[in-house]
């Protein structure tokens, strides 16, 4: 018997094919994760936001209910990265402060944090750590960390959160 062969149209897929097939699936999946990490990051700067809000509000209220103590005595300017672990011996006002202060460097990373007198503390668009230090001006809490977008012209830390403690 001699069988001849049945010719069909379909030739399957040539490599060129799958090959770019291949190209367009992971040209995909790369979009699908450079999403998925920039949601993190966002995600994670919203939790940063977040704890500086809430450490803001601690401190502010913290100065409020010290009946006792002159508000200027809260004013420092406070940076963790240049900071040791603090001590357990405090006492009054300080040893709150000191708490509030290791609160902050956990919560924080390369938390920087500066409690003064403003009269201008959101100059435009961009805050700024300088303060101008009038008698009159309210008391206000300036908290910052670091964030992964560095550019050369920018320091390590912006204030990210300001916040008006005495009106």
């Amino acid at each position: 018997m001699n069988k001849t062969p049945i010719k069909s149209g379909e030739q399957g897929f040539t490599l060129v094919e799958v090959l770019v097939a291949i190209v367009i699936l992971a040209l995909g999946a790369s979009g699908v994760v450079a999403m998925q990490l920039h949601a993190l990051r966002t995600a994670q700067q919203s939790g940063f936001q977040s704890n500086a809000l809430q450490l803001a509000m601690e401190l502010a209220e913290l100065m409020r209910t010290d009946a006792a103590a002159d508000r200027d005595t809260y004013l420092f300017d406070y940076d963790a990265a240049g900071d040791a672990a603090t001590s357990a011996a405090c006492a009054g006002q300080s040893c709150d402060l000191a708490a509030w202060k290791q609160r902050l460097r956990s919560a924080l990373p390369q938390a920087r944090a500066t409690v003064c007198r403003d009269s201008a503390p959101v100059p435009g668009e961009a805050p700024h750590w300088p303060c101008t230090g009038s008698g009159n001006a309210p008391i206000v809490i300036k908290l910052g960390w670091s964030t992964r977008e560095k550019t050369p012209q920018q320091p390590r830390t912006l204030p990210s959160l300001v916040l008006v403690a005495e009106p």
